[in-house]
C-alpha cells in the first residue's frame, strides 16, 4: 500500500507539471499575436479609426398609451312593431343596405284591419244618419216647446182678468213643462248621436294608424346591422326588434382602459386605430371618457369617434393607440444606446475620443430613443454601439449622412 501510495503521487506531479509547461507555451504564443488596431492606437502616429457618429438633437416626443377594444355603432336605431299579431308579407331590405329615413324595411298583412275599417265606414254613417234625425226631432220639439210657452204667456194673462179658469191655466202650465222636458231630451239625445259619431271618427282614425303601421319604415339614415324578420313569421310587440340600424353609418371605437391611466385621457386626444387585414391606421379622436369604472375588471370606457372606412363593421376587434401628449425632448439613434449590468450607456465622441457615458432613456419612437439624463443637445455619439473602439481610442469622425470629416 506505502508503494502504490507513492506511486500514484509521483503521476499527480507529473501530469500537474505538464499541463504548466502547456499552459506558459499558450501564453508565450498569444502575446506573440497582436491586435492590429490595438497596436495602432498604441503607437504614435497611429491611424484613428473611421466611426460614424451622430449628434445628439432635440425631437419632437409623442407620449402614447396603447388600448383595445371593439368597434361599436355610435347610435343604433331598433325598429320593431306597434301592431301585435300580423304576419310579415314582404320583407323589403336586408342586412347591409343602406337606407334613407322613411324607406319601408318591410309591410304586415292588413287584411284585417281594412276589413275593421270598412265596418267603421258603416258605423260612422249610422252615426252621422242619427245625428241628423236627431236634430229634426230637436227642431220640432223647439217648435212645440216655443208654441207652448206662448199660449200659457197668453192664457196667464187671461187668468189675471178673471177670464178663464184655473184649470185651463194649469193645463197650459203642464203643456209647457212637457214640451221644455221633450226639448230638453231631444238635446240629450243629439248629443249621444254626436258622442256616437265622434267615438267611430275616433275609431278610424285608430284603425287608419294601424294601417300605417303595417309598413316598417327606417327612423333614420343608416345602414342595417341586423334583421330578425322572418317572411310569413307572426310579429309580436314582445319580441326582439325586428331590424338594427346604424344612424348615419357612423362606427366608432369602444376602447377600454385601466382606471390607472384615465385621469391622462381628454377629449379631442387624437387615436390612432388598427383594424384587422388593414394595412394603415384610421385616424379618430377622443370622443367621450366614461366617468364609471366597472368594479370586477377596473377597466373604464373611451368612446373614439372615427370617419367613415369601407372595412369598419361593428363588433369587430380593434387596436388603439392614444397620443396623451407630446413634448420636445433629446434623442440619439437606437442603436446607439447599449444595456449591461451596471445600466445603460452610449459611446460619447469629445475632441475625437471615445468614452463611455451613463445616461436615462426615456421613450422610444421609431429608430430614436429619448435621453432624459446624461447628454445635452449637440453631443456626438458613435452610431454602433459596441463598435471596434474602446474608451480612450481616437477616431476619424463620420457624421451620419456625410463622409469622413476632420478631427478637431
Amino acid at each position: 500500500w506505502i508503494g502504490f501510495l507513492v506511486l500514484a503521487v509521483t503521476v499527480c506531479v507529473y501530469i500537474f507539471a505538464v499541463i504548466g509547461a502547456g499552459r506558459q507555451q499558450v501564453e508565450a504564443v498569444a502575446t506573440q499575436i497582436s491586435d492590429p488596431r490595438r497596436e495602432a492606437a498604441e503607437r504614435p502616429g497611429a491611424v484613428p479609426l473611421a466611426t460614424t457618429l451622430a449628434r445628439a438633437e432635440r425631437h419632437s416626443i409623442a407620449e402614447t398609451l396603447a388600448v383595445t377594444g371593439s368597434l361599436v355603432a355610435r347610435q343604433e336605431n331598433v325598429v320593431g312593431v306597434e301592431v301585435d299579431g300580423l304576419r310579415i308579407v314582404e320583407l323589403l331590405a336586408e342586412v347591409g343596405d343602406h337606407v334613407e329615413e322613411g324607406d319601408v324595411l318591410a309591410r304586415l298583412d292588413s287584411t284585417m284591419l281594412r276589413t275593421q275599417l270598412a265596418q267603421n265606414t258603416a258605423m260612422i254613417a249610422i252615426a252621422q244618419a242619427s245625428v241628423a234625425q236627431t236634430k229634426a226631432s230637436m227642431e220640432e220639439m223647439q217648435a212645440n216647446e216655443a208654441e207652448a210657452a206662448d199660449a200659457l204667456r197668453r192664457t196667464q194673462t187671461l187668468n189675471a182678468t178673471g177670464a178663464i179658469s184655473p184649470a185651463q191655466l194649469l193645463t197650459r202650465e203642464t203643456q209647457a213643462k212637457v214640451a221644455a222636458a221633450k226639448l230638453a231630451a231631444a238635446e240629450q239625445n243629439l248629443r249621444m248621436a254626436e258622442a256616437q259619431e265622434a267615438f267611430a271618427e275616433a275609431q278610424r282614425g285608430e284603425i287608419e294608424l294601424k294601417i300605417a303601421r303595417t309598413e316598417l319604415k327606417a327612423p333614420s339614415a343608416g345602414i342595417i346591422s341586423h334583421r330578425a324578420a322572418r317572411l310569413g313569421a307572426v310579429a309580436s310587440t314582445a319580441g326582439e326588434p325586428l331590424f338594427r340600424i346604424v344612424r348615419n353609418g357612423r362606427i366608432e371605437f369602444d376602447a377600454e382602459v385601466p382606471e390607472t391611466v384615465l385621469p391622462q385621457i381628454e377629449l379631442g386626444q387624437d387615436v390612432e386605430v388598427w383594424l384587422p387585414g388593414v394595412s394603415e391606421p384610421i385616424i379618430g379622436h377622443v370622443r367621450v371618457v366614461d366617468p364609471t369604472v366597472d368594479r370586477s375588471s377596473r377597466l373604464g370606457s373611451v368612446s373614439i369617434a372615427l370617419p367613415p372606412h369601407p372595412a369598419m363593421r361593428a363588433g369587430v376587434f380593434a387596436r388603439g393607440i392614444i397620443t396623451i401628449g407630446k413634448r420636445q425632448a433629446i434623442t440619439v439613434p437606437l442603436s446607439a444606446v447599449s444595456f449591461s449590468k451596471n445600466g445603460t450607456y452610449v459611446q460619447l465622441a469629445t475632441n475625437n475620443v471615445v468614452a463611455i457615458r451613463n445616461v436615462q432613456i426615456g421613450l422610444k419612437r421609431g429608430t430614436r430613443v429619448e435621453i432624459t439624463d446624461g447628454l445635452i443637445e449637440g453631443q456626438e455619439v458613435v452610431v454602433r454601439a459596441a463598435a471596434f473602439v474602446r474608451p480612450g481610442d481616437r477616431i476619424l469622425p463620420v457624421r451620419s449622412g456625410a463622409g469622413p470629416a476632420g478631427g478637431d
